[in-house]
C-alpha cells in the first residue's frame, strides 16, 4: 500500500513539473495587439491605428504576461487644434496596466484594456480607460 502511495506521489509529482513549461509558455503568448502585429513588451502602443493619434510611449514595463501588465511612459496625444493635421502632439507622463487578455486570429492572447494613472497634468478629455484591439489583418 505505501509504495502504491509513493507511486501516485511520483507521478503526480511529474504531471505538475511537465505542466510548469506549459504554464510559462502560456504567459510568454501574452501580448499587445498594436495595429498590425502582436508584441511582448512594446516600447509604445499605438491607440489610435487609423491616424496615430494617440500612442502610449518610451513603456518601461515592471510586469508583463501575467492577468495584468504594469508599466510607467508617456500618454502621447495630438491635440487637433485647429485640426488634426495642423495640430500638435503633447506628452504625459502615465502609469498604465493593461489587462482582460483573450486570444485573437493570430493565436495569440492580447491585452484587451488600458487603464491610465496620470502622474503629472491630465489632459483636458483625455481618457483613462482605453480599448485595445486585436491587430488588424496585413
Amino acid at each position: 500500500m505505501a509504495r502504491a502511495r509513493t507511486l501516485i506521489a511520483v507521478f503526480a509529482l511529474a504531471g505538475a513539473l511537465a505542466a510548469v513549461p506549459a504554464l510559462a509558455s502560456g504567459n510568454a503568448r501574452r501580448v499587445v495587439g498594436n495595429c498590425t502585429k502582436s508584441q511582448v513588451r512594446p516600447a509604445s502602443i499605438i491607440i489610435a491605428c487609423a491616424d496615430a493619434n494617440l500612442q502610449l510611449t518610451h513603456l518601461k514595463w515592471s510586469s508583463f504576461g501575467g492577468a495584468t501588465a504594469a508599466a510607467t511612459g508617456s500618454y502621447y496625444v495630438n491635440d487637433c487644434t485647429p485640426d488634426c493635421a495642423a495640430g500638435k502632439f503633447h506628452s504625459y507622463p502615465i502609469r498604465v496596466t493593461l489587462s482582460g487578455a483573450k486570444a485573437c486570429k493570430d493565436h495569440f492572447d492580447d491585452y484587451r484594456a488600458a487603464s491610465v494613472v496620470f502622474t503629472a497634468t491630465r489632459p483636458k478629455g483625455a481618457q483613462t480607460k482605453l480599448g485595445l484591439g486585436c491587430p488588424l489583418p496585413g
